[in-house]
């Protein structure tokens, strides 16, 4: 199967981004449809979607959607696509901290795109990490991979079509956010440490593409 070519610079990103969302639109099923379970199967907090996550073959790259409980989000929020690059991008490199937990996925953290209950993107968060149990590194070092966040056959093999190829682009469109966004994180990381459960959210900025 050809690997879809997708734009690399922001400008022609954000064209692709409004074509996918005009397709997903004469389709009827907006993004966060295409995750969610289908009736009569329910939608459980915490849980990922899909199930296993939703991985890119050809890049390693994933994505999962979640959501906490009511009393745990913002107002009128739904929940977010946490999004990650393979461990096997840092090689050579030591991270900043590793996972706690038995058997981790190799995976490095990223960001996180929030959802509302309108299924609208809002804004984009970078957690610290206790809350992924990710190997974490540097901004620069993370930055200096972005290329390689590249999903767009994500969450094809489990029947969810465009996810992949949607996250992809809203973060090539957006790369400028992101890489201030994982700046700041450092900031604050600077403050506390990567295991302090009271600091969630280390970083956040407006989805504005």
């Amino acid at each position: 199967m050809a690997r879809p070519k997708l734009p690399s610079n922001s400008d022609t990103a954000l064209a692709e981004l409004i074509t996918l969302s005009e397709t997903m639109a004469g389709e009827g099923r907006m993004l966060i449809e295409r995750v969610l379970p289908p009736p009569p199967e329910e939608f459980t907090q915490w849980a990922h979607y899909p199930k296993g996550d939703a991985i890119d073959p050809d890049s390693g790259a994933r994505w999962f959607y979640h959501a906490h409980p009511p009393e745990q989000r913002e107002p009128k929020e739904h929940g977010h696509f946490h999004m990650f690059l393979p461990l096997s991008a840092f090689g050579g490199l030591e991270p900043l901290a590793t996972p706690e937990k038995d058997d981790p996925a190799k995976v490095v953290h990223v960001a996180a795109l929030c959802f509302d209950t309108d299924g609208l993107p809002t804004h984009w968060i970078a957690t610290n990490q206790w809350v992924t149990e990710e190997f974490m590194y540097p901004a620069e070092a993370i930055i200096a991979r972005l290329d390689g966040l590249d999903m767009p056959r994500a969450g094809e093999a489990k029947g969810i079509a465009y996810l992949g190829k949607w996250l992809t682009c809203a973060l090539r469109a957006s790369r400028d956010d992101i890489e201030a966004l994982l700046l700041r994180r450092d900031d604050a990381l600077a403050q506390t440490t990567p295991r302090d459960h009271d600091a969630e959210i280390l970083a956040s900025l407006p989805f504005r593409v």
